[in-house]
């Protein structure tokens, strides 16, 4: 694993004050957030893994501090859960076309980062909401109390899904952009020279 170059460490400070600017602006809106998609991009774009990490981790860090902090334990399973994404690092990697992809590729790209986004959001609904059961004291321990716990999310897991989507497709989606617009002029230039 090598050093961050200057370009990542330019790139991870701006989705960290990007991330930190839309977490507090969308924070009326529960579980509408930013910090999985950017742990899905990080995972995608840096070389670093632990670059990658750090981005959604200092996110909530820095948000939670302004917000309130909640029980440990759970914070820690929500921030594992939100970093998690960058699990799907080598896939995207694999299958992700941004430069110029058209037609069926660019639909598999995009099928594929949606069914990421929707991954992500089933396992941090699943492993909080569970977290939540073993930890809050909120509901019995009996299996009408996880029943329950999970029931009672289900509103917050609808803001999670379009959040991961929204943040995702917004963030590839400018990603590809600006490749695209990067590829469009190094080509010009090539056929000029």
């Amino acid at each position: 694993m090598g050093r961050a170059s200057s370009k990542e460490l330019f790139v991870f400070v701006g989705l960290v004050l990007a991330g930190v600017g839309l977490r507090m602006q969308f924070q009326h809106l529960p579980n509408f957030a930013p910090v999985a998609a950017l742990a899905l991009f990080s995972g995608y774009y840096f070389r670093s893994r632990m670059l990658a990490v750090a981005t959604p981790i200092f996110v909530m860090l820095l948000t939670d501090s302004m917000i309130g902090a909640y029980h440990p334990v759970l914070m820690a399973v929500v921030y594992g859960m939100l970093a998690s994404p960058i699990l799907f690092r080598s896939f995207l990697r694999r299958h992700l076309n941004v430069q110029g992809a058209s037609g069926r590729q660019a639909a598999l790209s995009t099928l594929g980062l949606v069914g990421c986004g929707l991954l992500s959001s089933i396992a941090f609904f699943v492993v909080t909401n569970f977290a939540t059961w073993m930890i809050g004291g909120l509901y019995d321990y009996t299996w009408h109390g996880l029943t329950r716990c999970f029931v009672q999310a289900l509103p917050f897991f609808r803001y999670t899904v379009a959040g991961d989507l929204f943040f995702a497709t917004a963030l590839f989606g400018s990603y590809a952009f600006v490749c695209s617009f990067a590829w469009d002029r190094r080509t010009a230039v090539s056929q000029t020279a």
